[in-house]
């Protein structure tokens, strides 16, 4: 399966948006479909749609045209979609959505009719209005009428217009396509490697995409190799991602590390504590490195259990004390906003598998 197609095909949002389309279509409506500035895999999603479409009447074709603001709706439509005789016919006392609206046993009304990348305002408004007007002009004698779909690209794409269809892209959908996305790779701890798409990706799903697909080469080196795929790679329009700024790639695996290592390293304490807890009350009351006592095991931190695994006398095994030492470095990388070496994660990791 192609990550696109997760996408389109798994994503709560995606999915809603693609069936309300349907159904508006099934019953024959016009609408505005309201999308961001910019669309995930969007000739991917035409695709999907021009299947789904082209099954569900077999009377009408689907069409697609990419909005010009050089010219009216009418003008793009006679240009595009209509043949020599029709266009020749048209005389210019009369609107274009008259004149459309008027024809008979023409292509054109049999049409579902999606108009690709309106992005202002002033355009969307030209195409709603001449879509309006061919309704209401086109006579119920006449028979079908062409349907249209008004993709209108905007920054604000998470309210509109009464009637519209809303598509907005939240970070829970993000996360979602990421996990799923990590998921077919198996052999890989897929959740770390969901976790540093989404952050170093900043939740725009292809650039995501693309650092999942560098696998390994992206766990190994997150930094590096998300500096390099994020400066050098492309989205699915063949348009560059935007150069990261110095220092960002870093901050976003950090905080991915963050957020995957650090409840690992606790539940690891716990664990261990718990396991261990008498053992560990014969070596209690304690100083910890700020002359506080320690009486309990629970407020054991790990450089407390590193600092008893390296006193003569005490009880600890090789791989405990080692365990614990690694332990000991993430964390304190970590609070010291540093990066955690691949090999210190998968120890962590490999830790959190076995118990």
């Amino acid at each position: 399966m192609s990550l696109s197609s997760i996408w389109w095909q798994q994503v709560g949002s995606s999915l809603r948006m693609r069936q309300e389309v349907v159904r508006r279509l099934q019953n024959e409506e016009s609408f505005v479909l309201r999308v961001p500035l910019r669309m995930p895999w969007q000739e991917d999603f035409y695709e999907l749609m021009r299947d789904r479409l082209s099954s569900l009447n077999a009377n009408r074709m689907v069409r697609f045209l990419t909005c010009d603001s050089a010219l009216s709706p009418g003008q793009q439509i006679l240009n595009e979609l209509c043949s020599e005789d029709v266009r020749t016919s048209y005389w210019p006392g009369q609107s274009y959505a008259e004149y459309l609206a008027g024809l008979r046993d023409v292509p054109f009304n049999q049409m579902f009719i999606w108009v690709k990348n309106i992005m202002t305002s002033a355009s969307l408004e030209q195409w709603r209005s001449f879509a309006a007007q061919y309704r209401a002009s086109r006579s119920a004698e006449a028979g079908a009428h062409a349907v249209f779909i008004l993709e209108y690209h905007t920054a604000n794409s998470n309210s509109g217009g009464s009637g519209e269809v809303i598509y907005s892209i939240s970070d829970r959908d993000c996360q979602v396509f990421c996990l799923e996305a990590s998921a077919l790779f198996e052999e890989l701890p897929w959740e770390y490697l969901s976790t540093l798409a989404l952050c170093v990706g900043r939740g725009d799903p292809e650039k995501c995409a693309v650092l999942i697909q560098a696998g390994k080469e992206f766990l190994s080196d997150p930094e590096v190799t998300g500096q390099e795929i994020l400066s050098q790679g492309y989205y699915s329009n063949e348009e560059p991602f935007p150069i990261p700024q110095e220092g960002t790639v870093r901050s976003s695996v950090w905080r991915a590390q963050i957020m995957v290592l650090f409840p690992l390293l606790e539940a690891h304490r716990f664990r261990y504590i718990y396991t261990n807890y008498d053992r560990l009350q014969r070596y209690l009351p304690l100083p910890d490195e700020n002359g506080a006592v320690i009486h309990q095991p629970y407020d054991l931190e790990f450089g407390n259990l590193y600092y008893l695994t390296r006193q003569v006398g005490t009880s600890f095994s090789r791989e405990e004390a080692e365990n614990i030492r690694i332990c000991r470095s993430i964390r304190n990388l970590l609070a010291h906003n540093n990066l955690v070496p691949y090999e210190d994660v998968m120890h962590l990791l490999r830790m959190e598998t076995s118990n």
